[in-house]
């Protein structure tokens, strides 16, 4: 069951955006593009920043832009 206030689309979204958050993450650190892990993390977080500025889940559990 979803969380109160949340269609179970609107989940579903929220999650393939977290893992496709941690798959980037993931091959950024493979590939050498940080020198630490810590430093890949801050620049995830911070992209998820701007992701969460610009996105919303809309009332019917799609993810769009804000306007």
């Amino acid at each position: 069951m979803p969380p109160s206030g949340f269609s179970r689309k609107a989940v579903k979204g929220s999650l393939a955006f977290i893992q496709s958050c941690y798959e980037d993450l993931l091959n950024d650190v493979h590939s050498g593009k940080f020198k630490t892990y810590e430093e890949a993390i801050q620049y995830e977080l911070d992209q998820i920043e701007k992701a969460l500025a610009s996105l919303h889940i809309n009332a019917e559990g799609n993810l769009v832009e804000r306007k």
